[in-house]
């Protein structure tokens, strides 16, 4: 892992894992052809009903809501991803990680959505608890359909959301398939700071074996362990900020699988794959993915997530729980935004270019902010540091200004860089680019709910 402070200076063996090179690249490959299934939605929507009483408590039982509306006329797929906090093939465990991937195969466009795990709904017949504990309540009560079968009714139950397919993996599973991509490379835009075992077999048990790690804004790489850390992690940040720490690596995996050329070799490797992860996904569905997957852009993805205080609520059970409450109308926005392909809710047209050079005097910043446009549309692309390695304050240049400046304010926004008023305005026939920005010493990547972090011993 590059660009880490610990409070020790240490050695780390990572896991040796068993399983054939063949069978992780499988599992690869269908957490990425996750992100291209579902079940076309055509109902009549109402809102979300999730309300606080007048003196702040949850009403139970909500009012079911109906099937989000897809675009009329597109082929538009949703799957769960799930992953679970234990390996025990006995015990469902808790949902860790719970994500719909939204697929659009009309317009080749992406969209995800991640699910707080405290997430506080009605199960179907039950009573109201946290989303992460439903899965193992269908699989310990026999509910038809099991875990996914009853996750799958308090989906649509709670948030309209019709899922046709699963995916669920264990920890273990995740390690593997990131060690067997050989790493993976990820853009961090907020420093996180969190306890890590400093090996991944000592006892987690044994205090003397944890150490205070940091992982610094730029481009890091990180092995299957590291990566499982970062996905994980809430001492500095939140359930929510998980999520998008989640969505960025599955962003990271997408990459590598496409860097490795693995997607056209589904069909040697799905024997391998139906023996490590729990899925009601056939060869045939994965099989008809491939021309959507080959051909995405990156800025065909799109990222969907709650806001505190806007689509939820912090709140405490009576049995002293701490939970999200979701707030009925802006719950509904934001699924029915979810459903709507990329260029729906962004642009409408072509994505607007913009090349990102690095002027802030630290590595690696422009392909941090290109991955931060990216999400929001833009097709960004890093262009390396400028020759004079440093200036105090960012640039921007316009080159196809627009009618009423919406790609120029949008861009500014999504920088966070407010309302400037010395953007350079300069069109161009023969551009190559829509925008060019250089990144100065002004510059900040992290504008998400993440503490700082504190000083540790720089061996």
């Amino acid at each position: 892992m590059a660009s880490v402070r610990t409070d020790k200076a240490t050695t780390r063996d990572f896991f040796a894992f068993g399983y054939f090179r063949e069978r992780i690249a499988g599992l690869i490959l269908l957490g990425v052809w996750a992100m291209f299934l579902a079940l076309p939605v055509a109902a009549q929507r109402h809102i979300p009903g999730v309300d606080m009483d007048g003196q702040g408590q949850p009403e139970s039982p909500p009012e079911p809501v109906g099937p989000v509306l897809g675009p009329t006329g597109d082929d538009v797929l949703n799957v769960l991803l799930l992953g679970s906090d234990t390996a025990n093939p006995v015990n469902a465990g808790r949902t860790d990680v719970i994500m719909v991937v939204s697929i659009n195969r009309t317009q080749n466009t992406v969209n995800l959505l991640s699910i707080p795990r405290d997430l506080y709904v009605y199960i179907p017949d039950m009573a109201m608890q946290r989303i992460n504990t439903v899965y193992g309540l269908g699989e310990n009560n026999g509910y038809d359909g099991g875990g996914y079968g009853l996750l799958r009714e308090t989906l649509l139950y709670n948030l309209g959301l019709v899922v046709d397919h699963y995916a669920r993996v264990d920890f273990n599973d995740f390690q593997a398939l990131v060690d067997a991509l050989g790493g993976i490379e990820l853009t961090v835009p907020c420093a996180l700071q969190d306890w890590q075992l400093i090996s991944p077999d000592l006892d987690p048990a044994v205090e003397e074996n944890w150490h205070l790690v940091t992982l610094e804004v730029g481009v890091q790489r990180l092995d299957g362990y590291e990566a499982l850390w970062y996905a994980r992690s809430r001492r500095t940040s939140s359930d929510i900020d998980r999520g998008r720490r989640q969505q960025d690596i599955i962003r990271a995996i997408w990459r590598k699988v496409n860097t490795l050329g693995l997607i056209n070799q589904v069909p040697a490797l799905w024997g391998g794959l139906r023996e490590i992860v729990h899925t009601d996904m056939t060869l045939p569905d994965l099989l008809g993915l491939i021309p959507t997957a080959l051909a995405i852009e990156r800025e065909d993805l799109a990222h969907f997530r709650f806001e505190l205080e806007r689509h939820v609520r912090s709140w405490r059970t009576p049995n002293g729980e701490s939970v999200l409450v979701p707030q009925p109308v802006e719950v509904a926005l934001l699924m029915e935004h979810f459903m709507q392909p990329v260029t729906e809710n962004r642009w409408g047209e072509t994505a607007p270019r913009v090349e990102i050079l690095n002027a802030t005097g630290y590595a690696g910043m422009d392909q941090v902010a290109a991955d931060l446009l990216s999400w929001e549309g833009f097709a960004a692309f890093a262009a390396g540091a400028v020759p004079s390695g440093y200036q105090p304050v960012t640039a921007v240049y316009d080159y196809a200004p627009s009618q009423k400046g919406h790609r120029l304010n949008q861009l500014l926004e999504a920088l966070r860089l407010g309302d400037r008023t010395d953007v350079v305005i300069a069109p161009s026939a023969d551009r190559t680019t829509d925008f060019r920005v250089i990144l100065g010493g002004d510059y900040r990547s992290c504008h998400f709910n993440v503490m700082a972090p504190v000083p540790t011993e720089v061996p």
